[in-house]
């Protein structure tokens, strides 16, 4: 969390802004298993968090300004490379595509360490911090969250689990999340499925008794409304002395969690945010142990908190997943993936028991278009033979398509059939036009959805299209990096497909045209228009607002949207240790670039035409050095051994 960090950002949001966001369908859905129960075997883990660990790795670390560029970060990458390594992870760095380091050296890079789950092991739970601090010793931001990452690895990784857990300190959040977003983009792009982010930034200030007793905070925006509900429960039910609360201006916004939260995936920032007015140490020579940090019992149970909320899910039976309700065959059909150890479902429409079902789909034959919304999910039995958690919902109005080419123009006051998420929107006039509009009176904290019926779009169209006047504004100091109009597609109501983020322009009516050729020949396909922004949630004075006009779709268009062809890229390097051979291997079927860096950081032999195969390090006196590969997009970094023998 870094208010401070207003410095940086007009000079760094050209470098966010340049990586648009990518068509990445995310977890907005996501939904999480319902703890009644203590587990034993988590109970021990919890209790095996040492403050005495926390202490030295903080201890460790403040004695460097870990500026993200600086030969220090690059010390404090190798410190962590070598406790994850010692603990028996796999690990490589993952860099920043920013433009901030000093020459022609190897910046540090985000520290990623793997835990495979044994069943499921394209799964992830992913236990974050930020290991950079630009001006001090940085004790509490963040060395206490980078210590509490370590000590979750250190007491979790002695355990299997049926999902993939990653650890990552990621460099670079003190100048704008430029190591995390980068990061995610790729997650994204590769489509990666993770269920949730525990980002811990700051865990171990508490200003004193006058402002009650030690209670742990966390921030979070609409997104991760179930994962913090979740989080809260397993917290409170592991560590019930220490109560866990949302913080009161509701979203930290402004740290790691939020680059994910950009892309789709729920994450929390989980830390000692609430009292931030009153650390006076905050970004301060005297952020150091017994100032800055000075509840080592706090940073204890943010720790607890996060390990058992992990194993949990981790080892968890998880509900349905992407249930979604189309209209097929002039009836409401439902889906969702299968969950294993069940041979049973349960429908629950309007909330109450409708129907049960071997299958992982279902028709309400029954269905009456009766002019009101119905709200359906389902339960999975679980193998004791009870309901289990209940899935996401989705509501069904009509099983009527729109008919096209359709338009609005709200004249007669009425929006119609659009589907508008909650009752804050109307039709009125607005800046010269009658309009369909939504306020909010908070700042810099909102979700407003219009979504269209269904249509069909014919394979013999030539183009299709769909468009809008609209004006907005929203208050946001962090604005546009949290904030923004999203246009989605789906053909499933599973996955929202992006089409264009649009983020400038305010205050004015613009004009907006987008192609659907992509959807060509689809017989369900919806468009929604997403405005939100995560932030603190405070009330205004004055009101945040986005008004459309003249919405339409029609076969005519002059619009082009690029599609993203997804390249998945990882990096192998074996033998490692190695007397002088390596083989490089991405998976990457052309050509790219390969670095070799000593420990400083140095580059000693580069190519920049090179293809999956042997590397030749011969040159090199033995030691430790960083074979890096840069595919135009992202650079991944892993270390390598070289010996004589």
């Amino acid at each position: 969390m870094k208010k401070y960090l207003l410095l940086f950002a007009m000079v760094l949001c050209v470098n966010i802004l340049s990586a648009q966001l990518v068509d990445h369908k995310g977890n907005r859905n996501q939904t999480y298993p319902k703890v009644f129960d203590t587990n034993p075997t988590f109970v021990a883990m919890i209790n095996q968090v040492d403050t005495v660990n926390l202490y030295n790795d903080i201890y460790w670390m403040q004695q460097f300004i870990r500026d993200c560029a600086s030969p220090a970060a690059l010390t404090v990458q190798n410190f962590l490379i070598d406790r994850f390594e010692g603990l028996g992870l796999e690990t490589y760095i993952h860099h920043h595509t920013g433009e901030i380091g000093w020459g022609d050296t190897l910046d540090a890079g985000n520290v990623i360490a793997i835990q495979r789950g044994t069943e499921y092991p394209d799964e992830y739970i992913i236990v974050a911090s930020h290991y950079d601090h630009p001006d001090g010793p940085g004790a509490d931001d963040n060395a206490s969250g980078t210590a509490g990452v370590l000590e979750c690895a250190r007491i979790l990784s002695q355990h299997q689990f049926k999902r993939s857990i990653l650890y990552i300190p990621f460099n670079g959040e003190e100048r704008w999340m430029v190591g995390s977003y980068p990061f995610v983009e790729k997650c994204a792009r590769e489509d990666m499925d993770i269920l949730g982010v525990f980002d811990m930034d700051m865990i171990g200030f508490w200003p004193g008794a006058e402002y009650g007793p030690v209670t742990m905070y966390t921030g979070y925006s609409y997104i991760s409304k179930r994962l913090f509900e979740y989080y809260q429960r397993v917290a409170n039910l592991y560590i019930p002395e220490m109560p866990t609360c949302r913080f009161t201006k509701k979203d930290s916004y402004g740290g790691d969690h939020m680059c994910f939260n950009i892309h789709g995936y729920p994450a929390l920032y989980i830390g000692d945010i609430e009292y931030h007015e009153e650390n006076v140490y905050y970004h301060t020579p005297n952020d150091t142990i017994g100032t800055g940090v000075n509840c080592f019992a706090l940073a204890q149970g943010f720790v607890k908190a996060v390990i058992a909320a992990t194993a949990e899910l981790a080892d968890g039976w998880l509900p349905p997943r992407n249930f979604s309700l189309t209209i097929k065959n002039d009836m409401p059909f439902m889906s969702w993936e299968e969950t294993p150890e069940t041979d049973l479902y349960m429908i629950f429409k309007d909330d109450l028991y409708y129907a049960s079902t071997e299958e992982n789909s279902f028709f309400d034959e029954m269905f009456i278009d009766d002019g009101s919304w119905h709200r359906y999910f389902v339960r999975a039995v679980t193998p004791e033979g009870l309901p289990g958690t209940e899935s996401n919902m989705d509501s069904v109005y009509s099983f009527a398509q729109l008919q096209l080419p359709a338009f609005y123009d709200f004249e007669d006051g009425m929006a119609d059939n659009l589907h508008l998420y909650n009752d804050n929107w109307s039709v009125e006039q607005f800046k010269n036009r009658k309009c369909l509009i939504t306020r909010t009176y908070y700042h810099d904290n909102t979700l407003q959805m219009i979504e269209t019926p269904w249509f069909t779009i014919p394979e013999d169209v030539e183009n299709a299209s769909f468009g809008f006047k609209m004006v907005r504004s929203i208050t946001s100091i962090w604005s546009p990096f949290n904030a923004g109009v999203y246009i989605e597609v789906t053909t499933d109501r599973k996955h929202w497909h992006f089409i264009d983020w649009i983020w400038d322009q305010q205050n004015q009516w613009h004009d907006y045209a987008f192609s659907l050729n992509d959807f060509i020949g689809e017989e369900y396909v919806q468009v929604r228009i997403r405005f939100e922004a995560s932030g603190q949630g405070t009330p205004l004075s004055s009101y945040n607002y986005m008004a459309v006009d003249d919405f339409y779709i029609n076969f005519e268009t002059d619009a082009v949207n690029e599609s993203y062809v997804a390249e998945k890229f990882n990096l192998s390097v074996s033998p490692n240790p190695a007397n002088g051979y390596v083989n490089v291997s991405t998976g990457l079927d052309r050509e790219y670039a390969v670095y070799v860096y000593n420990m400083l950081g140095v580059k000693m032999l580069s190519d920049n035409a090179f293809r999956d195969g042997t590397l030749d390090l011969t040159s090199l006196p033995a030691g430790i050095y960083f074979i890096s590969v840069n595919n135009g997009t992202d650079m991944i970094t892993k270390r390598v051994l070289l010996t004589t023998e």
